[in-house]
């Protein structure tokens, strides 16, 4: 547990990330002390060419910790939940994969970030989503109804990182997986970088080691989980901070 979970309840901490995260969606242009926006976005790998072709608002409240697009291998007809959807810039690109037969659930915890994400999409064109404004250790979905669930960010930003797990693990269909980025640590981070709530909105104060995220995903009922990318950018401010696109499975 984090020092920062010993200061505030979980309830306490949910509420400044609804409260933080709808800020960006409705100021995207003030000041925050983490990345924001399409120069942040295109510095992960995000296509330019595909960013042109966006609603601004796709990408303008752009916050994830990376980019998962190259790992998420999707087919055409697939189920698709996003923890964390923002704006709905990961969204947008993986409606084009899987198409118009296929099923995307966008799910926040901030409801102006949903209904910035919901106005994106339908200026893309995409009819194929269902909205979720709830905490993504209580995903409101039936059991074995999802091929694939990714997220961009979000476990950094979640108290009970082990529900959140447990969640998707549940939600997943037999022989379902799970990608997603992350920011995890090299070393244990020093006491005090823990303590403030503005660690906790860097993806900071609620880091886990990298070997004990995978621990955690197997414990949690995921299986095979592996680190298919680790690097740093403009997210990874702290010296011990990656970024890892994680890969995981739900037993077939």
């Amino acid at each position: 547990m984090t020092d920062l979970l010993h200061r505030f309840a979980a309830s306490e901490i949910k509420a400044a990330v609804a409260e933080r995260y709808g800020q960006v969606a409705n100021a995207p242009s003030a000041k925050f002390n983490f990345p924001v926006g399409r120069m942040f976005a295109e510095s992960v790998g995000y296509d330019p060419v595909k960013l042109d072709q966006l609603p601004r608002g796709a990408w303008e409240s752009f916050t994830g910790a990376g980019n998962p697009q190259p790992y998420v291998a999707l087919q055409p007809g697939e189920t698709l939940l996003d923890l964390g959807c923002g704006a709905g810039l990961d969204l947008c690109l993986y409606a084009e994969r899987i198409g118009p037969s296929g099923k995307l659930y966008g799910l926040d915890l901030s409801q102006p970030m949903l209904d910035k994400a919901g106005a994106n999409l339908r200026a893309a064109g995409i009819r194929n989503v269902e909205w979720l404004h709830a905490s993504a250790d209580a995903i409101p979905l039936p059991d074995d109804s999802i091929d694939i669930v990714t997220a961009n960010g979000i476990y950094n930003l979640s108290p009970d990182k082990d529900a959140v797990m447990r969640e998707v693990a549940r939600v997943l269909r037999p022989g379902g997986r799970t990608v997603f980025a992350e920011i995890v640590l090299a070393a244990e981070l020093p006491g005090e970088v823990r303590q403030a709530i503005d660690d906790w909105f860097r993806c900071i104060g609620g880091a886990l080691l990298e070997e004990d995220f995978l621990s955690h995903l197997q414990a949690s009922g995921l299986v095979h989980p592996e680190v298919l990318w680790l690097g740093r950018n403009a997210r990874t401010g702290h010296e011990l901070a990656r970024c890892a696109v994680i890969r995981a499975e739900k037993s077939a």
